[in-house]
């Protein structure tokens, strides 16, 4: 029998399809208000959610003419979403690039002990373009700097984390941090060192790169996987095992992204799917694919096999994440799909896109888990808050009936999660 699944819900602003923000009945300025927030944070707790997860970039994520999104710091969202709830998680993506780890662990320690233990942080390394000479950065520090980066600023907050549980002194010198800290200048309240060890935020990585998986497999409790074919999510999950077991460390939970669009019926998802993409700007998803991939649009075949063409024309861009490009090319290669097939898929940015009815979802869902592809998942809806409320409706009583939504209890949600790894 299907173990009980841990879901995530990521509220990616008006919503993941590039046309969220223009759907019927949808007011594109109310993320800007905290009644936005506040739904959302009610809509999934009482759909059974286990957390929001925010994702972020410093900067501008897009411009906000063509397609808004990502226009709010995720911090701030998330203690409205605190404050409206009891035992939902709260997990934001934060970046290694632009934080210095010793304030970063004095903020999130009080963000979480605000919460009631219930807060997470996503690791991400990058640092974007418009942003980049606000940090001190001449140029894009690079793919391997960055994580050189991560990996030295992990261990650091995670240093520092300990020396306040355990009321010492705090040395850390490496090649890119270095500090000295007595103890009695740790700058962390005792009542929050009490509330130790369930008041330390969980870690989440997401990387897909070799190099992320180990840095997720050596620092991570929960990593947010980029995953469109079953067969190779179950092998890159047990990679991530076997590394965490070479370590001497519980696996991390293996959390995939869905893109959802789910109606009553298949025939209401998909009409629901094409009354919001048909509204995206012209050419953004096929822009987005090509910038992904490193390729001259003008030279693309879009009734050509996906596979030959990814293949003959693609490039090396060394800020697009490695884990979407893998996923989305596997799932051209694994279905044999043209560029135009695949382009529909690729309105889910690289993660699984799935258009359907609740009692499909929820069997593709425990299809992967079974396989040990996942033991989770990380959902992310077309529109916001419309995607989030058919969820609960339509998804959730799925889910009870079948016994797959577990209810952490009484018990803090770090403690929880934590519990629930392998």
């Amino acid at each position: 029998m299907t173990r009980p699944l841990v879901i995530g819900a990521n509220v990616y602003d008006y919503g993941t399809d590039a046309g969220a923000w223009r759907a019927p009945g949808e007011d594109p300025l109310r993320i800007f208000g905290a009644d936005f927030w506040r739904d959302a944070a009610r809509t999934a707790e009482d759909a059974g959610i286990h957390a929001i997860f925010l994702a972020d970039t410093p900067g501008l994520a897009s411009n906000p003419a063509i397609r808004p999104s990502r226009l709010l710091e995720p911090l701030a969202a998330l203690a409205t979403v605190a404050a409206e709830t009891e035992h939902l998680g709260i997990i934001s993506t934060v970046s290694s690039s632009t934080n210095d780890p010793v304030e970063l662990a004095r903020r999130l320690l009080t963000v979480s002990a605000f919460s009631g233990s219930r807060f997470g942080w996503n690791v991400v390394t990058g640092v974007t373009g418009p942003a980049v000479p606000d940090f001190g950065y001449d140029s894009d520090p690079g793919r391997e700097e960055r994580y050189a980066r991560a990996e030295e600023f992990v261990e650091a907050y995670s240093g520092f984390v300990d020396a306040v549980r355990d009321d010492t002194d705090y040395v850390h010198e490496g090649e890119y941090f270095g500090d000295s800290i007595r103890r009695h200048d740790l700058g962390v309240d005792p009542a929050i060192r009490a509330l130790l060890p369930d008041v330390a935020p969980l870690i989440v990585q997401a990387g897909g790169s070799p190099r992320g998986r180990q840095l997720a497999a050596a620092s991570a409790e929960a990593v947010f996987a980029a995953e469109t074919v079953k067969e190779t999510a179950a092998e890159n999950a047990a990679d991530l095992r076997q590394r965490a077991a070479e370590l001497g460390r519980p696996a991390p939970l293996v959390l995939p992204g869905i893109h959802l669009v789910v109606g009553s019926t298949e025939e209401e998802a998909e009409r629901r799917f094409e009354l919001v993409h048909e509204r995206g700007p012209d050419g953004y998803v096929l822009k987005r694919f090509t910038a992904m991939f490193g390729i001259d649009g003008s030279r693309l075949d879009l009734d050509a096999p996906a596979e030959d063409e990814i293949r003959r024309l693609s490039g090396d861009p060394s800020a697009a994440p490695i884990g979407f490009r893998k996923a989305i090319a596997a799932y051209g290669a694994a279905g044999n799909l043209t560029v135009r097939e695949l382009l529909r898929y690729f309105a889910g940015f690289g993660h699984q896109l799935f258009v359907g009815s609740p009692e499909r979802l929820v069997d593709i869902m425990t299809d992967w888990v079974d396989a040990g592809a996942a033991d989770g998942f990380n959902l992310l809806f077309d529109t916001n808050p419309w995607g989030l409320r058919e969820f609960a409706e339509h998804v959730t009583p799925v889910l009870r009936k079948r016994g797959l939504l577990a209810a952490p209890g009484d018990q803090p949600f770090t403690r929880w999660m934590r519990e629930a790894r392998r």
